[in-house]
């Protein structure tokens, strides 16, 4: 069955690939919360240990699948996150070479950065209508794994 599903959004991946200039996909948790993923970053879904996992070329994340509601392929063209209305329960994040920024984090929403290792290095909170941003300037080239609420993401730094 998994393999079954697998090949189907394999299938369906590569469709909404063909269409990457205006499509994106839509992770909706059962919390309310939504986090996009541009399929201009080639995101790959697999399922591992109970769990959704969406790699793409700039991160991977993570969301436990009792907390997964659904996940849709939808249109409309993702420039710049800054430029976008974030309603609600919605997540967006996005990176550069040493930096995160979040947006629509409920307020006191805790991101909580960790070493490959399992050592939390530091913990920043969020402010309701704020752009969360997590820095990685004073730490070296490497992978560090970053926790906000039920989702799970990893962060390469060149």
């Amino acid at each position: 069955m998994k393999r079954l599903i697998a090949i189907i959004l394999l299938f369906l991946g590569t469709q909404m690939w063909l269409h990457a200039d205006t499509q994106r996909l839509v992770v909706w948790q059962k919390s309310g919360e939504k986090a996009y993923f541009d399929l201009t970053d080639e995101p790959e879904t697999t399922f591992e240990d109970g769990k959704l996992v969406i790699k793409t070329f700039k991160t991977t994340v993570s969301y436990p699948l009792t907390s997964v509601l659904r996940y849709t392929y939808e249109g409309g063209t993702i420039t710049d996150v800054g430029e976008q209305t974030v309603r609600p329960g919605e997540m967006r994040y996005m990176q550069s070479e040493d930096k995160m920024a979040f947006d629509g984090l409920p307020d006191g929403t805790r991101l909580d950065v960790y070493s490959l290792d399992g050592i939390k290095l530091f913990t920043v909170q969020a402010h309701e209508g704020l752009r969360t941003i997590v820095s990685f300037t004073s730490y070296p080239a490497g992978t560090y794994v970053v926790k906000a609420g039920d989702a799970t993401i990893k962060f390469l730094k060149r």
